[in-house]
């Protein structure tokens, strides 16, 4: 396919080359990703884990988290960190926690631009969702 082009359908990926660039969270590419519903006041915990070859800066908009665990392990409080992106290594998972206390949509999603680009299509595709406060 074209650079620049993306079409509804099933595409013949190959991910032994690392010559493709289509992205996805829980399989989905947004806008079909499932957002994140949360109240004002939640705990919000998240893990995320990456299957493939190619890392993923994963940044989160209008909050601080805690890393709160590595590849299954919790990480004791003393030691944890607050950070708004982590980077995510081919075969890692990582926990994060946040206080969901800044009301509004806000942007959860890889911050490698083509990533969230998918095929570098016009708009944002690729690994983006969104904490949607109710």
């Amino acid at each position: 396919m074209p650079w620049g082009t993306l079409t509804k359908g099933t595409y013949p990926l190959n991910f032994k080359k690392p010559e493709f660039n289509f992205f996805t969270m829980n399989g989905k590419c947004y806008p079909s990703t499932k957002s994140f519903p949360v109240n004002f006041g939640d705990t919000v915990k998240v893990r995320f884990g990456n299957i493939q070859m190619h890392h993923h800066p994963i940044h989160l908009h209008g909050h601080q988290f805690h890393v709160v665990g590595a590849d299954g392990f919790p990480i004791a409080r003393h030691t944890q960190i607050s950070k708004n992106t982590i980077l995510v290594a081919s075969g890692e998972t990582w926990d994060i926690e946040f206080l969901a206390n800044n009301p509004g949509i806000w942007p959860l999603h890889c911050h490698m631009p083509h990533h969230v680009t998918n095929n570098g299509a016009p708009g944002v595709g690729g690994m983006f969702t969104t904490v949607n406060y109710g």
